[in-house]
């Protein structure tokens, strides 16, 4: 019997208005400027600080894309009408069952539902294409749209995770939430 073949998302993934795509090296200039914008950054444990490390960050994503076998996706979000790299967002395998997703928006995107658009996206292909029976997010105490994102997207808080990690100088403190195979298939009917 021949080993199963790694799962694997079909990408592009998209939506009505975005389109989750694999990093590409022309998409340097945008990469920088959403890490080098405080109010994007300030809630991410961690990650590029300034343009250096985002460019290093960049390059590390393009070389895992590479990868034969992948458990992590590093995906740009583009506006499908312009081709517009305005954010980046993860999909990562942390077992068979369980999978994790995060997403950055820049600045200009907020609260026109992009952030919901993308985690829906990421648990969509969580479930389906990669077949894990638990997502899961982890979110900065303090940030409250990312929290409120979770939530229209169907995770549910189940607890508080105190110094979590510690990056950038400080311990972090972070909200967990998850959603189940099962209870996503039951809030969609």
């Amino acid at each position: 019997m021949s080993p199963r073949p790694p799962r694997t998302p079909r990408l592009p993934l998209e939506t009505d208005r975005l389109r989750l795509r694999e990093l590409a090296a022309d998409d340097e200039d945008d990469f920088i400027a959403l890490y080098g914008d405080e109010r994007i950054t300030r809630h991410l444990l961690y990650g590029p600080t300034d343009a250096e490390s985002a460019r290093e960050h960049l390059a590390a994503a393009i070389r895992r894309q590479r990868a034969a076998r992948r458990d992590s996706w590093d995906l740009g979000v583009e506006l499908a009408a312009t081709g517009r790299l305005v954010g980046a967002c993860d999909l990562t395998l942390h077992s068979k069952e369980e999978a994790e997703i995060g997403y950055l928006l820049a600045h200009a995107c907020w609260r026109q539902g992009y952030g919901t658009e993308v985690a829906v996206a990421l648990i969509h292909a969580a479930f389906g294409q990669l077949g894990v029976a638990r997502v899961l997010s982890t979110v900065e105490i303090h940030n409250d749209r990312s929290v409120r994102v979770l939530d229209k997207a169907g995770l549910r808080w189940e607890g508080t995770l105190r110094r979590y990690a510690k990056a950038k100088r400080r311990w972090w403190d972070v909200h967990l939430y998850a959603v189940t195979r099962d209870d996503w298939l039951t809030a969609r009917l």
